[in-house]
């Protein structure tokens, strides 16, 4: 199917069963599916990092996406030095690479600067540029390479909206097709780079997405939400023992949300690491969301839009499906007000 010519795709919504949805995995990742750039890993892994941030009804705008794919190759082309083609006899490089090039020279960033790092202005501006080039073809062709199956996208409206079949899956097998993604990754930019640039290459494609500053969450939950204990064992807290804790980790999230935060002291998120809590702090953490969205601030408002009770219940369970296992539990005395 070639969908790098459509304008919309509609989504073929028949029920499909596992094996079916795997081997549109595998026709991705083989050599059928023919690729000169390796922009369909990159956009994998954007739907995949942005996956908890559909809304309702499973949509995902081009803003969020194109913002994560922009960070994705910024560090993949600026930190790390890797060309997203097969050299050229006029060594000529893609349009992101050389869109990324351009605003370096035009802005006068030095090439060390992480994209996090970057002023937000120029950050949107980028990453306009690069969505405005990029969408053209990375959308359908992901689309035609899946079938028609995995979503239904609008280049006017600039969405793409998950086959709810296709979150599920994506959701139960995250880790799985992610480091199949890493992998099928590595191999093709191990074939258009020197080997200089290709060393730990699995290593470079896990962490060209950063962690935030979250400085900003802990003084939203601590000083306006009156969040004076660690979530986890009741300790009082205080601005030196005061950290910042996903309470579905990280690593599977991929993102930072209000509604997955919790303030800990520094013993329990040193514990506590990449595990996920027993499932009380859970039923905590959905109560204190409830309290923050009775709260009402437009903060609030726009950190929550796309928080839905049942959805980060069923993350937690994806999570646990994927390997992260119910092994966290401190000494505790009370979680947001309810007793354990």
């Amino acid at each position: 199917m070639a969908g790098f010519n459509l304008k919309d795709g509609i989504c073929d919504s028949r029920q499909l069963s596992d094996d079916e949805l795997w081997s549109i995995f595998s026709f991705i990742f083989s050599s059928k599916s023919k690729n000169d750039t390796s922009y369909k890993f990159g956009f994998l892994k954007a739907i995949l990092d942005n996956l908890y941030n559909v809304d309702n009804n499973l949509r995902l705008s081009f803003d969020k996406l194109f913002m994560k794919f922009t960070e994705i190759y910024w560090n993949l082309i600026l930190k790390y030095k890797l060309r997203q083609k097969a050299l050229t006899k006029d060594n000529k490089r893609t349009y992101l690479e050389q869109i990324i090039e351009e605003e370096l020279i035009n802005n006068k960033i030095i090439t060390e600067i992480s994209f996090e790092a970057l002023n937000d202005n120029i950050k949107l501006f980028i990453c306009h540029k690069i969505k405005m080039k990029c969408k053209q073809n990375v959308v359908g062709a992901l689309y035609g390479d899946t079938h028609g199956v995995f979503y239904s996208f609008s280049k006017k409206e600039e969405y793409i909206q998950l086959n709810p079949q296709v979150f599920t899956f994506l959701s139960k097998h995250k880790k799985v097709i992610e480091k199949l993604n890493y992998y099928e990754w590595a191999k093709f930019l191990e074939k258009v780079n020197d080997n200089d640039t290709t060393q730990c290459l699995l290593n470079k494609l896990d962490y060209v997405t950063k962690r935030n500053d979250l400085s900003v969450y802990r003084q939203i939950l601590y000083d306006e939400f009156e969040e004076k204990h660690c979530f986890y064992c009741g300790k009082e807290l205080n601005k030196t023992n005061i950290e910042v804790d996903h309470l579905i980790p990280w690593s599977f999230i991929k993102d930072d949300n209000l509604w997955n935060f919790v303030l800990t002291c520094s013993e329990c998120n040193n514990k506590k690491r990449d595990k996920l809590p027993d499932e009380k702090y859970l039923d905590g953490l959905v109560e204190r969301n409830r309290l923050l969205i009775e709260n009402n601030t437009n903060l609030v408002k726009n950190e929550l839009s796309t928080y839905k009770e049942n959805k980060l219940r069923n993350i937690y369970s994806w999570a646990s499906f994927n390997g992260y296992k119910n092994i966290f539990l401190p000494n505790i005395k009370t979680v947001v007000g309810v007793k354990l």
